[in-house]
């Protein structure tokens, strides 16, 4: 555990609350790519139905938290976050992309030693944890170079790069994220026994297929991977495809 101090804001700033469900049994928890937002996941909310309800994550820095700081550790971010869905009454389903799936993954640790195991993981767009990456720092490039590499990654509507003043107020969220990527280093612990799904895209040149089987190494419950057309943001057209995903495994659950 981190022996970093924790100061928790209140619950409802964590979560877009837009889309809850009265009736839902159980949360699907998304968490953003680096310098992404709990708005990128919206658009999912009209493959949401039944017992599952949609729940985008919001970390600091960004959206109605933007006046916070950036998180600066993965561990203490991710033991923040599993308090408080902890004490939610649904059953926990995570998903995050590149940034969000090591963020998911180590908020599957936490409540594991919470008492309130994740019923599945799925992840996309990022290799195993114990693959370090970026492979080399890319967070203090100069500004030139670090917005290239953001055009590289189709992180943002090319529109966002044709205005300074938006980008001078989303650069130090941005350039914090990918600090917090670059610092974390997988730790060992026992394995996660829930089930984990994994999703890459075929043209996505820094997630390998082979590094993505990785995954299955991190559990002793069932592990699937997935590859579908498009690079590093293939999720953006196969939302629907995942979320079917989703729904198969909890019907297998149940």
């Amino acid at each position: 555990m981190s022996s970093y101090p924790i100061h928790r804001p209140d619950a409802r700033l964590w979560f877009d609350r837009r889309f809850r469900s009265a009736t839902a049994t159980h949360s699907l928890y998304c968490f953003p790519f680096a310098g992404g937002s709990a708005t990128y996941y919206a658009d999912w909310v009209k493959h949401c139905t039944g017992p599952i309800e949609l729940v985008p994550v919001q970390l600091p820095g960004r959206g109605g938290r933007m006046a916070e700081p950036s998180a600066k550790d993965m561990v203490q971010l991710a033991e923040e976050i599993a308090e408080t869905i902890a004490a939610e009454p649904t059953q926990v389903l995570l998903y995050g992309h590149s940034m969000g799936a090591i963020l998911a993954f180590e908020v599957t640790r936490r409540l594991r030693t919470l008492g309130r195991p994740v019923q599945h993981l799925f992840v996309s767009g990022r290799p195993t944890p114990t693959i370090v990456r970026p492979p080399t720092p890319v967070s203090d490039l100069p500004r030139p170079e670090f917005i290239q590499m953001l055009r590289d990654y189709g992180a943002a509507d090319q529109t966002v790069f044709e205005h300074d003043e938006l980008l001078d107020l989303l650069m130090p969220m941005i350039r914090a994220d990918f600090a917090m990527i670059e610092n974390y280093r997988y730790r060992q612990e026992p394995l996660l026994s829930c089930p984990i799904s994994a999703w890459c895209g075929d043209a996505d040149p820094e997630v390998p297929v082979a590094a993505m089987r990785g995954w299955g190494d991190q559990t002793s419950g069932e592990f699937t991977l997935s590859v579908l057309p498009g690079g590093h943001f293939f999720l953006t057209e196969h939302q629907a495809e995942i979320m079917r995903t989703v729904h198969a495994a909890i019907r297998r659950v149940r």
